[in-house]
């Protein structure tokens, strides 16, 4: 059974209760980022996946889904973003392609892809799965087409290196327009570990005007040194001057925040596997997820509590706010669990009860 263990804080969340996963049927997958469109579905891409209704297992494919309430979710596969290549095959650098952060942004849908190399293979001590070469593509027709091409990013990627490769966008709704916070009207945020799908070691956070994310340019992005994130002198187009907003070895797991409204808060699940890696021995079945919540991207960020799955081991847990309860007491978590079991490596909604 999963185990839950809070810890005390001054922040506006006090309290976070785990409720009982539901699955979603007929896809396998992991790494679902769930973008809530402007049409009033969702839209996620999958890593190592054959989507909904599929057999041919892609490196990433691009869903939409279905539905009212998270207990009763139907997709389909969109796009099987064939031009990223079969599940697990290689490029000339020895690394794959996979997904993080997903965004609806003023009609325009937004994804992250980097080259990833397995943790078997890394020549990390403890496995980990390092990313490297993060670029953004972006759609106007729902995941249809995208631009840019994946030749494109793998020769030019747009932020080269593991720095920011593993970014995911903070969410604010609907659109990228259910709230209105921390300059989010003007601003995209996002969030990247130091260039590992799990067990990262700490949180850089870069911005761009929304005006200009379209135009996919890494020049137009800035990254936050220190200070009050609202003062521009405290960001720099020199990602080499970014500072972490949050320290944690080993537990920053590829993860993003989403803005609570009811709450005046953040919330971002971090998570990791307590054995090392996700390819060592057994660390496969158990993952600890810690709640972090700040008042403003840039933090301060504070653990309000912690949860154990296990044997399940969900990761790369992330809010997805179309199914917020009117009162803002309960948000729904998308997640995929250990790829060797089918029964949990897929579409997995879970509810989290917030006091």
């Amino acid at each position: 059974m999963p185990i839950t263990k809070i810890k005390a804080s001054d922040a506006r969340l006090k309290k976070i209760t785990v409720g009982t996963p539901v699955w979603v049927l007929d896809n396998l997958g992991d790494t679902w980022m769930m973008a809530w469109a402007r049409d009033g579905d969702l839209y996620s891409p999958a890593n190592d996946t054959p989507g909904f209704h599929s057999t041919k297992s892609m490196n990433l494919a691009f869903c939409r889904i279905l539905g009212s309430e998270p207990q009763a979710l139907m997709g389909g596969t969109v796009n099987t973003m064939s031009d990223y290549r079969w599940h697990g095959e290689k490029g000339p650098d020895g690394y794959t392609w996979k997904s993080s952060g997903c965004i609806a942004v003023d009609g325009m849908l937004y994804l992250l892809v980097a080259r990833h190399k397995y943790g078997e293979e890394s020549g990390d001590p403890t496995r980990r799965q390092p990313a490297k070469n993060a670029s953004i593509i972006r759609s106007a027709n729902n995941g249809k087409t995208w631009v840019r091409a994946a030749q494109d990013n793998y020769d030019s990627p747009m932020f080269p290196g593991s720095r920011f490769a593993t970014p995911y966008f903070i969410n604010y709704g609907q659109d990228g327009k259910e709230a209105i916070v921390d300059q989010s009207d003007r601003y995209v945020y996002g969030l990247s570990n130091n260039g590992f799908w799990d067990n990262g070691d700490s949180m850089v956070l870069g911005r761009v005007l929304r005006s200009k994310i379209a135009r996919l340019n890494a020049g137009d992005w800035q990254f936050f040194k220190q200070g009050d994130g609202v003062v521009d002198a405290n960001w720099s187009s020199d990602m080499a001057k970014a500072r972490p907003v949050l320290i944690n070895p080993g537990h920053l797991g590829s993860t993003g925040a989403v803005y609570l409204p009811a709450q005046k808060c953040y919330l971002m699940i971090g998570w990791y596997y307590p054995l090392g890696g996700g390819k060592m021995p057994g660390a496969c079945v158990e993952t600890h997820w810690d709640f972090y919540t700040a008042p403003h991207p840039w933090g301060p960020w504070k653990v309000v509590g912690s949860h154990v799955f296990k044997p399940e081991g969900y990761y790369c847990p992330e809010v997805c706010p179309k199914f917020t309860s009117a009162d803002g007491s309960t948000v729904w978590v998308f997640a995929a669990g250990d790829w060797n079991n089918p029964n949990v490596y897929r579409l997995t909604a879970i509810p989290l009860t917030l006091q």
